[in-house]
């Protein structure tokens, strides 16, 4: 079961009311440095310890989006908020949020001067308030950098010599798209007979899972004959900065190999995404290094174990009006009994719906992995049912 799929991923280019937003600017008060910072998982995203003005923050990092923080951070250093800009989530819903530039911030002992980013009440978002977080660092502060994600240590290098890394593997290429400079690299796939194809997509350190493919991407591999699609749903599915979207049709697809940086993994299965970009995700970690070259335009993946690739799931949830409900629904047997939208009660007996969502994603952990539970429900005419899951 994968109990709860969270993106928050801001979707770039922006659109200003103003004028355009630079976000690739700011610089390092340092030549030649090498710094090694420790960080901490919660709920499954990683937060990195920040300072500025002498405060210490909390940072999730997210290189699928720009620099953004906390209303609170703007008050406590009295910063100038600037424009507004408009800006459009990974469902495509829309809003506007104030720019900012931070004169100064630290990430251990590197100083990050002038550093363009948004402003966000992150206490409003019913998601984003459970990791206690004064703001995310972006994909624009490692524009001048170079920065290895050690999962094994738990820790972030920051650099601006690759040398001093040491990474024995060999880099592809790393495409850094607008001003806010995402990074993109190409994912390649092998179907029947070794036919091939490619897909530039996000690495995206904000997003749960390995890989989702956009319906965009979709749509033209599924003409080449190298995914199987194991099947159709029509439902409620990401959950942006702004909310969940509106249900869509989507599709769960198998494809016989998968190649990130020479690293192939087999029998993947993969869920397509409203989303105008396909991602991979922060589960690459659980099983190697990632090393993000900014200066040279490069990425890396060291693994350090092989992916153990999960069985088809039935279905996923999502979330709605602050409630876990039913998602997407990929096995036909439970189409009969449950739609979209129908809300989760219970997990084995355990309420889920009067927890808060931040005790959810406590719990969650214990239910990911399960073969095995009942699942109570409530549809829209408050019929409650009950059913046996087995995987």
């Amino acid at each position: 079961m994968r109990s709860l799929i969270i993106y928050l991923t801001l979707l770039l280019p922006l659109c200003s009311f103003t004028q355009n937003i630079n976000f690739n600017q700011g610089s390092v008060n340092s030549k030649d440095y090498f710094e090694e910072i420790k960080y901490e998982l919660v709920f499954g995203k990683i937060i990195l310890p920040i300072t500025i003005n002498g405060q210490n923050y909390r940072f999730m990092l997210d290189t699928g989006a720009p620099n953004i923080f906390s209303n609170t951070i703007l008050k406590e250093n009295n910063l100038i908020i600037g424009d507004s800009i408009n800006i459009s989530d990974a469902n495509n819903q829309n809003d506007s949020m104030k720019s900012v530039i931070v004169p100064q911030l630290k990430i251990g002992n590197l100083t990050f001067e002038n550093q363009a980013g948004l402003v966000y009440d992150f206490e409003k978002h019913n998601l984003l308030k459970c990791f206690g977080i004064d703001g995310i660092i972006g994909s624009n502060l490692f524009r001048m950098s170079i920065f290895k994600i050690n999962s094994q240590n738990k820790t972030i290098t920051i650099t601006n010599n690759i040398k001093r890394l040491k990474i024995e593997k060999k880099p592809i290429k790393m495409v850094l798209i607008n001003n806010q400079l995402s990074p993109y690299v190409k994912l390649k796939f092998f179907g029947k007979d070794r036919k091939k194809a490619s897909d530039m997509v996000l690495v995206d350190t904000g997003m749960d899972g390995l890989y989702d493919m956009s319906k965009r991407a979709f749509s033209i591999f599924e003409k080449l004959d190298i995914f199987s699609v194991l099947a159709t749903s029509t439902g409620i599915g990401d959950i942006g900065i702004f909310g969940s979207g509106v249900a869509s049709e989507q599709k769960l697809v198998r494809v016989e190999t998968t190649m990130l940086n020479h690293y192939e993994l087999k029998n993947m299965v993969l869920s397509t995404t409203s989303d105008n970009n396909s991602r991979i995700g922060l589960d690459f970690l659980k099983h190697g290094n990632l090393t993000f070259d900014f200066i040279n335009k490069k990425f890396y993946f060291e693994p350090i174990s092989n992916v153990e690739l999960k069985a088809v799931p039935k279905f996923q949830t999502s979330l709605q009006n602050d409630k876990v409900v039913i998602g997407l629904i990929w096995d036909e047997n439970l189409k009969r009994v449950m739609n979209s939208g129908d809300e989760v009660i219970s997990i084995d007996q355990v309420n889920i719906s009067e927890m808060s969502l931040c005790n959810y994603l406590s719990h969650k952990k214990n239910w990911k992995n399960k073969s095995n539970y009942s699942l109570t429900i409530k549809n829209k005419e408050n019929k409650i049912t009950t059913i046996a899951i087995e995987n």
